[in-house]
């Protein structure tokens, strides 16, 4: 009797939770926005953060910022914006206004490292970044 019971709430359980069901709330997608600007400092130090400020453009009113894509390569940095659009019925175009984000830098050990903050691609898909070199000293 224990296991009937067992097996039927169970049963009631797993009918109740339905993965695949989709409720009103818009979902959420994911994409990689172009940085606009730079403002970075001139000095760095080692184990010392320094802010560089990006600014960047959204498409619609209901693009929003999600971070920064960073990617680390020997001493080369990729940089990009990390963006969140929701698909709302009250959306509107805000390409003429920057947005800001600031994004921190601790640089672990001396030397130069190389920036290349992601433009977007140009009329043959090829990637465009902004180069900058921030050099550590001894």
């Amino acid at each position: 009797m224990k296991k009937i019971i067992l097996i039927f709430v169970l049963a009631i359980a797993f009918n109740a939770c339905d993965i695949n069901k989709t409720d009103d709330q818009p979902q959420p997608t994911f994409m990689v926005l172009p940085v606009e600007t730079v403002t970075m400092p001139t000095k760095f130090a080692t184990d010392s953060v320094s802010k560089f400020v990006i600014k960047y453009r959204r498409p619609t009113t209901c693009h929003y910022f999600n971070g920064f894509y960073y990617a680390k390569n020997g001493q080369t940095r990729t940089v990009a914006i990390e963006g969140v659009s929701y698909n709302l019925a009250n959306c509107t175009s805000d390409t003429q206004n920057l947005q800001e984000a600031t994004l921190d830098f601790k640089p672990a050990f001396t030397g130069t490292y190389n920036f290349k903050f992601w433009l977007g691609t140009d009329s043959t898909g090829v990637d465009q970044y902004l180069l900058f070199d921030a050099i550590v000293p001894n």
